[in-house]
C-alpha cells in the first residue's frame, strides 16, 4: 500500500500538489488538494506515534470523543494547515519520516494487544487502511494532474519567470525531480521495455536532448539574423520519430552525457538574452517549451514507470 500511494505522485512538479479539486471537503471547506490530502495522512501517522506511546505506557487507547467530540471531518478541516501552504518536499519527508517511527512503535506492542479491537482499529487504520481510503481519491485526481502536465498545463496563469535568477530556480526545481527518477535508475533499465507504446526511457531522454539542441540553434539563429525559426516543415511527429530512431543505437551513458551538455548549452543561450527577449513569445517558447517545460511533460509521462519499476513482478 505504501509503494502503491508513493507511486501517485512520481513526476508531478510543485505545483501540481496545491491545486484544489482533489476531493470536496467534508466538513463544508474549500476542495482539498494533492498537499492537502498526503499532509493528512503525514499528520494522523504522527498522531498515531503519540497515542501508540501513551498505549504502550499507560493501555489506554483514545476513543472517539478525543477528536472534535468525534467529529473527525471537523477535527481534520482545522488541521489543514500548515500543509495548505507547504511545499511537496516538505510534506514527503514529513510523511517518509513518521512511517518508519509509527512502525518501530507499532512493532513493541504483543501479538495479541495488536490484534486488540482498541489497538488495530487504531494503528490499521493509520498505516493500511487510511492509505486505501486516500487512494480511491488520490489515485484519479493524480491521473488527472498527470494527463494534464503531459499536455502542458504549467498549473499556473504564467509561468514564464520574472527574471533569469526565477528562471534558473524553475529549472533547478524539474533537474531534481528528473534526477530523482531518472539519473538513480542503472542503465539496463533504460532499454528494458517500453515505458510509452514505442518509446524506452532512453528514446525519452534523447528527444528531450534533441530539443534542446534545437532551442539552442533557434536562439542562435535569432542572433544572427533576427528571425525566430518555425516549427520543422516534416511536422512535429515525423522530426521526433525520425530522431528517435536515429539515435536507437546511442547507450544509455551517451545519451544522458548529450542530454547534459544539451541542456548546458540550452541554459547558457538562455543566459545570454535579454529579459525582455527570454518572456516575449518566441523566446519563452524556444526556451520553456525545449528546455525545463518539456522535461515536466516527460516526467509525467515516465515518472510512475521509473518508481514502479523495481516492484516484484507476480
Amino acid at each position: 500500500m505504501w509503494d502503491r500511494l508513493w507511486s501517485t505522485w512520481a513526476g508531478l512538479d510543485g505545483a501540481a500538489w496545491h491545486l484544489p479539486g482533489a476531493a470536496p471537503s467534508d466538513a463544508g471547506g474549500p476542495d482539498w488538494s494533492l498537499a492537502e490530502h498526503v499532509g493528512h495522512l503525514a499528520d494522523w501517522q504522527e498522531l498515531a506515534i503519540d497515542y501508540v506511546g501513551t498505549a504502550l505506557q499507560s493501555g489506554r487507547w483514545p476513543s472517539d470523543d478525543d477528536y472534535d467530540g468525534g467529529d473527525f471531518d471537523r477535527f481534520n478541516e482545522r488541521r489543514r494547515a500548515p500543509w495548505t501552504t507547504m511545499s511537496s518536499a516538505a510534506i514527503l519527508a514529513r510523511l517518509q519520516a513518521s512511517r518508519p517511527r509509527l512502525l518501530e512503535a507499532a512493532a513493541r506492542l504483543s501479538l495479541d494487544e495488536l490484534r486488540g479491537d482498541d489497538a488495530w482499529g487504531w494503528v490499521y487504520m493509520t498505516l493500511h487502511g487510511h492509505y486505501l481510503d486516500h487512494l480511491g481519491l488520490i489515485e484519479p485526481w493524480t491521473d488527472l494532474l498527470r494527463a494534464r502536465q503531459t499536455d502542458g498545463d504549467p498549473f499556473i496563469a504564467d509561468p514564464r519567470a520574472a527574471d533569469h535568477a526565477g528562471l534558473e530556480a524553475d529549472i533547478a526545481a524539474v533537474d531534481a525531480l528528473f534526477d530523482d527518477l531518472i539519473r538513480r535508475l542503472p542503465a539496463d533499465r533504460w532499454t528494458a521495455g517500453e515505458v510509452t507504446p514505442g518509446w524506452t526511457l532512453r528514446d525519452h531522454v534523447a528527444h528531450i536532448a534533441d530539443w534542446m539542441d534545437e532551442g539552442a540553434r533557434a536562439i542562435a539563429v535569432y542572433r544572427d539574423s533576427g528571425v525566430w525559426l518555425s516549427d520543422p516543415e516534416e511536422g512535429v511527429d515525423a522530426w521526433n520519430e525520425r530522431h528517435v530512431a536515429e539515435r536507437r543505437g546511442e547507450s544509455a551513458h551517451a545519451t544522458l552525457a548529450r542530454y547534459d551538455a544539451a541542456h548546458a548549452r540550452l541554459l547558457d543561450a538562455a543566459r545570454a538574452m535579454s529579459v525582455e527577449e527570454l518572456r516575449s513569445p518566441d523566446g519563452w517558447s524556444w526556451v520553456y517549451d525545449c528546455h525545463h517545460g518539456h522535461v515536466r511533460k516527460h516526467l509525467a509521462m515516465v515518472g510512475r514507470w521509473c518508481v514502479m519499476d523495481g516492484w516484484p513482478v507476480d
